[in-house]
């Protein structure tokens, strides 16, 4: 009976953490000042009516860099599971990094920029001659 009891509450306080993230900007050059913003929801029986705890993100990363621009942002998201089924929650981390609006915006290095095809490279353009004879408009057709 002890096993059984020892057993059913083990699995009853069992929980769990799932974690997704995408990165929607590149990194910047200049790091030195991060930022970050989290929302977060609990939630009972998995129920989530809405998701205004998201929402700030955006205006609580941009309140933290006042004078600059966000670059380089992280969002991650956890589902984080209490109790199977009865006690979940949810939250939402954004991380960046607040950059001088007057820099120049990064450019790529000339090793990882396409090459532009060299004038020799260059597919040559008919001459006036070798090209296709204009088709007869339709007036001089019907005559």
């Amino acid at each position: 009976m002890k096993k059984t009891l020892f057993l059913l509450l083990s699995l009853w306080c069992v929980g769990c953490v799932h974690m997704r993230s995408i990165s929607t900007t590149s990194i910047p050059a200049e790091r030195s000042k991060p930022v970050e913003a989290e929302g977060y929801r609990f939630m009972l029986l998995m129920i989530n009516v809405d998701n205004d705890y998201i929402d700030g993100l955006t205006k609580d990363l941009a309140a933290e860099c006042p004078d600059g621009r966000v670059e380089g942002i992280l969002t991650k998201q956890e589902d984080i599971m209490y109790f199977p089924l009865i006690a979940h929650a949810v939250r939402v981390t954004a991380t960046g990094f607040c950059v001088d609006p007057t820099a120049a915006p990064e450019v790529p290095a000339e090793e990882d920029a396409p090459e532009a095809p060299a004038e020799e490279d260059a597919p040559e353009a008919p001459a006036e001659e070798d090209a296709p004879e204009a088709a007869t408009p339709p007036e001089e057709a019907k005559k």
